[in-house]
Parts: C-alpha cells; sequence; structure tokens
C-alpha cells in the first residue's frame, strides 16, 4: 500500500495547476491556436536563435480534443535542444543562459539529487536558468522556479481569444522535455465518450502506471519505464515498454491496445493471469481513490468541484474490495458511481445505529 501511495505521489508531481493564487482557467478550444502562436512570438523575441525551433513544439495529451482544456502540456524533443546529447557552453550561450551561472545551478542541484542521473540534473538545471532568464525578461510570460524539474518547466500565459484579443484570465503551458514519440505515447489521450464523458485520459494512464506498478516498476511520465529495485531505466521508447508489459504478463500486447482504458481493461481481462489483473487493479483503484482528476458542476450552486471518478468496469470490484484496499471514497463525484456511494453511506450510517446503541 505505501508504495503505491508514494507512486502516486510522483505521479501528481509530473503536472496540475502550480500557479496558485494567479487567475488562471479552462482554455476553449478555439483559443489554443491563437495563444500558442503568441506564446511562441513571445518566446522568438527572447531567443532569437531559437525562434524557429518552437513550432516544433507539439500539444499534448487531450489539447484540441474537447471543448476546453486545463492547461497546454507541449512535447520538447531534447534531441533536437542537444543535438550532441549534452548541455553545451555554446547551446547554453543561445538560449541567452551564462555557462557559469548554468554550473553554479547544477552543482547545487547535484548535491540534492537523491535518484536523478547527471543527464537529468543537467536538464533541470538548464530549464531552471531559462524559466528565471524568461521571468526576468518577459512581461506576459510568468514562470515558477520552485517547480522546475528534470525535463519539466511550468509557464503562465494570457489567453489570446480567436479575434486575437488579449483575455484576462492565463492558461498553464507546461514544457515537457524529453523523447518526443515517449512523450507523445505517456501523455496520450483518446476522445471523451458518450457513454462514459467523465473518463480521461488520466483514467488510461493511471491504469498503464498501475500495470508496471504492481510489477515494481515505475512509469514517468518524461523519463521512461524504471526498475524500483534497482533504479536502472528499463524502457527508453514506447516499443520497448510494449515489450516490458509483454514479458511481465506473459502475452504480446500492441500499441492499439494502450490507448484508451477500455482497451487496456479489456486486454487484462483477455490475456493477464486473475493474480496479475487483480493487482495491477488493486494498485488502480488505491491510486483512483486519491485522485479528485474530474471536475463537476454542483446543479443547486453552479460551483465547481474536484471529485474522481471510477469507470464503470470497476464499480463491482470496488465494491467487492473497497474495505480490503481501505479505499475512502470520500473524492467521489455526485453525479457518478452511485452504487459506490451508496455502499459507503450504508456503512456510515449502519456505524452510527451501533455507536448510538451502545452508549445507550
Amino acid at each position: 500500500m505505501k508504495q503505491i501511495i508514494n507512486e502516486w505521489r510522483k505521479f501528481l508531481s509530473e503536472g496540475g495547476n502550480v500557479f496558485k493564487g494567479e487567475r488562471v482557467g479552462s482554455i476553449p478550444m478555439e483559443f489554443i491556436q491563437p495563444t500558442l502562436q503568441r506564446y511562441y512570438e513571445e518566446l522568438g523575441r527572447l531567443f532569437p536563435m531559437h525562434a524557429t525551433d518552437f513550432q516544433n513544439f507539439s500539444p499534448l495529451g487531450s489539447v484540441g480534443k474537447k471543448a476546453k482544456s486545463g492547461d497546454i502540456d507541449l512535447a520538447v524533443d531534447v534531441k533536437e535542444m542537444f543535438p550532441q546529447g549534452k548541455v553545451t557552453d555554446k547551446d547554453l550561450e543561445s538560449w541567452n543562459i551564462d555557462p557559469d551561472s548554468w554550473k553554479v545551478t547544477y552543482e547545487k542541484m547535484v548535491k540534492r539529487a537523491r535518484t536523478a542521473t547527471p543527464s537529468e540534473v543537467e536538464l533541470r538545471a538548464f530549464l531552471y536558468e531559462l524559466a528565471k532568464y524568461i521571468g526576468e525578461n518577459s512581461e506576459i510570460i510568468k514562470t515558477d522556479l520552485k517547480k522546475v524539474r528534470p525535463g519539466q518547466m511550468f509557464s503562465l500565459f494570457p489567453q489570446i481569444s480567436d479575434s486575437g484579443e488579449q483575455k484576462d484570465v492565463g492558461v498553464q503551458i507546461d514544457w515537457m522535455m524529453g523523447n518526443r514519440n515517449w512523450l507523445k505515447f505517456s501523455y496520450f489521450s483518446p476522445m471523451p465518450t458518450e457513454s462514459q464523458p467523465m473518463l480521461k485520459g488520466l483514467h488510461r494512464t493511471q491504469l498503464l502506471l498501475s500495470m508496471f506498478l504492481a510489477k515494481n516498476y515505475s512509469f514517468r511520465h518524461v523519463g521512461g519505464v524504471f526498475d524500483r529495485a534497482s533504479g536502472e531505466k528499463v524502457a527508453h521508447s514506447p516499443s520497448e515498454a510494449l515489450e516490458l508489459l509483454g514479458k511481465l504478463y506473459g502475452s504480446p500486447i500492441a500499441i492499439e491496445n494502450l490507448e484508451t482504458f477500455e482497451g487496456i481493461y479489456g486486454w487484462l481481462g483477455s490475456n493477464a493471469t486473475e493474480e496479475d489483473r487483480n493487482s495491477a487493479l488493486d494498485a488502480y483503484l488505491t491510486i483512483l481513490d486519491r485522485t479528485p482528476g474530474n471536475k463537476e458542476v454542483d446543479p443547486e450552486t453552479g460551483d465547481t468541484r474536484r471529485c474522481g471518478y471510477i469507470p464503470q468496469e470497476l464499480e463491482d470490484y470496488w465494491l467487492r474490495n473497497w474495505e480490503r484496499l481501505e479505499l475512502k471514497g470520500r473524492h467521489l463525484c455526485r453525479s457518478a458511481n452511485d452504487p459506490l456511494r451508496d455502499a459507503i453511506e450504508a456503512i456510515q450510517e449502519a456505524k452510527k445505529r451501533s455507536t448510538k446503541y451502545k452508549l445507550q
């Protein structure tokens, strides 16, 4: 249980709204392209030697697939940024970064690094210095230095309407730097379905994470797949991740099986042993129980709250195992998963009656 919670916390640290207190909102689909175009123009002004490179950044996940997006994740290919495979003084100078300042930051980070490799620390130091330069030289891009991680930098930018108007609400735009093919795979999000509109890309990705976790491996959005025992990176690409899953679960798996929650769940049911399937589902429900990854609107007040949705396919398994797994259900969406909420309410009511009876 403890390792599941720790893995869930690491997974959550790979995103989310980091600009607390700022006016940040979901961005309409029609605002995405003009916002990114203006964002790239501002980056081009700051870094003229890389003005054309920003057009190669690729939106990830559900961006552009649904009416609104909470933030914009951008795939940034590290090989295009650093063709020699490492951070060089020449590269740093092309980004207006003083190599000596970068070295000081790198040395500080190396001393604090526990599991990160030297190359990961190099990249984190680069993104830190980059975020600092942007924050000091742009009036419309905000960055958060405290949240910079290996392969990740977070920024805040005004939303631009489809008519070119700058709005007074911002959108979080996150750099995800790594292998572009891996990033597209790890952040892939399918189109929402009519049957389960609350089923999101996170439901697909967290089930994938749970499959690896059940076999003592870590799935990382930016980095790849790691052996938890040795810390060694064992999958650098989607094809290597597929091959590893096939070995771990004793059956070949195709990339198409991993594009949706339904595809992964169906593959587990048809190919994994009952023990392996249940181990993955146990980890999955434990993670979902602590993930308010959905939003719903209270029909009476109109207020929006965060909540957690359990896929319909797993409601029966949840009901059979929630006490064993110590699931709390405190984040369950009020507009869905009625059997689950009814079960919790019935148990809570029975406990109240039992306590009242003992007191009498």
